[in-house]
C-alpha cells in the first residue's frame, strides 16, 4: 500500500494507535489526531516503534518540567525568546518535499541567552509544526538550519549540559519527524569548542547528517534549493512575513499548549501487566503498516 500517497493510510495508523492508548490509561489520551498521524509517517508505519517513541518521548516531558511546562506561548519569556531568535517554519517550495527550518539570533546580547527558555521556546515551535496540517507528511525529510551568525563564547557559557542532554535526547530518540540533514552555516572560528560540548551526546546517525558551512560560503546551494532560503541568503522566503504568521499560528494553540491532558502522565492509573492489553491484539494486522 503507497501511504506516501494515500492520507488516509497514516489516518488508520493513528486509529490504532488511539486504540492503544485506551489500554494506556496513565499516558494522556487527549492526543491531537494529527499528531498521532506523525507517529505513525516519521516510523514509516511501524506502530510497535510509534508506540515506543511516543512513551519514551511523553516520558521524557513529564520528568523535564522546566522544558516541557509552563509551555504557553504568550507567556513573557518565551515572548521574549521569539522576539532575540528566529525560529522560523519555512513554507515548501516546489520540487522540493523537504522541510527547512530555520535558526538565527537577532539579538545577539549574551546576557538575554536563558538556555532553558531558549529550549522551551524551541519545542512549543517543534510540536506546534506536528498540528499544521499544511505541512505534509510526505517523502520529504525535515532539515533544520542553523545560522552562527553572532553566537560568541559568552552564549556558550550559557548552555546547561543537563538541558542540552534532554534537548539532545529527545529530538534523536523521541521526536517524530524524518529528520533528513542538518545544516550549520556561518560556522565561528570556535566551532570544535561547541561540538566539545554537544558531540557527547550526539548519535552517530545523527552526527553523518551534519554539515558546515563557512562564512560567505555557497555550500549551501550544493544541498537545499535556492528558493528555500531566506532572501538574506540568496533565497526568496521572506524571514519577517512567515515569523509574524507563525506568531499568529502560536496565539492560536494557546490553549493547545495550556491544556495538561494533552500532555501528562498520572502514574497513578498505570494498569499492571495482567490486565493491560497488547498492542499486538488490539492493532492485528496494523502493528507494521506496509509502505511502499
Amino acid at each position: 500500500m503507497g501511504f506516501e500517497k494515500a492520507t488516509d493510510s497514516w489516518e488508520e495508523g493513528a486509529a490504532a494507535l488511539k486504540e492503544w492508548l485506551t489500554t494506556q490509561p496513565h499516558l494522556p489520551q487527549n492526543i491531537h489526531p494529527l499528531l498521532l498521524q506523525r507517529y505513525v509517517h516519521s516510523t514509516k508505519g511501524d506502530l510497535e516503534y510509534a508506540k515506543k517513541i511516543f512513551i519514551h518521548g511523553f516520558t521524557i516531558r513529564q520528568k523535564n518540567p522546566h522544558i516541557f511546562g509552563n509551555r504557553d506561548p504568550m507567556e513573557p519569556n518565551v515572548q521574549q525568546v521569539l522576539q532575540a531568535i528566529d525560529m522560523v517554519p519555512l513554507p515548501a517550495v516546489e520540487g522540493c518535499e523537504d522541510k527547512f527550518v530555520f535558526y538565527r539570533l537577532v539579538d545577539c546580547d549574551p546576557d538575554k541567552f536563558n538556555f532553558n527558555d531558549v529550549i522551551r521556546t524551541f519545542f512549543i515551535i517543534a510540536d506546534s509544526r506536528l498540528v499544521q496540517p499544511d505541512i505534509p507528511m510526505n517523502n520529504g525529510g525535515d532539515i533544520p538550519i542553523f545560522d552562527m551568525t553572532g553566537f560568541t563564547l559568552r552564549h556558550l557559557t550559557k548552555v546547561i549540559l543537563s538541558t542540552l542532554r534532554v534537548y539532545m535526547k529527545f529530538t534523536q530518540e523521541a521526536h517524530p519527524v524524518r529528520l533528513k540533514a542538518i545544516h550549520v552555516i556561518n560556522c565561528t572560528t570556535f566551532l570544535d569548542r561547541v561540538m566539545y560540548l554537544v558531540k557527547p551526546f550526539m548519535k552517530k546517525q545523527v552526527a553523518n547528517m551534519l554539515h558546515f558551512h563557512l562564512p560567505n560560503s555557497e555550500t549551501l546551494y550544493d544541498h537545499i534549493p535556492k528558493d528555500a532560503l531566506p532572501d538574506e541568503y540568496g533565497g526568496k522566503q521572506t524571514i519577517v512575513k512567515h515569523k509574524a504568521e507563525w506568531f499568529k499560528r502560536l496565539e492560536s494553540l494557546r490553549d493547545y499548549f495550556t491544556d495538561n491532558s494533552r500532555w501528562d502522565i498520572d502514574e497513578s492509573r498505570k494498569m499492571n501487566n495482567n490486565n493491560n492489553n497488547n498492542i499486538n491484539e488490539m492493532c492485528g494486522s496494523l502493528k507494521k503498516l506496509e509502505i511502499d
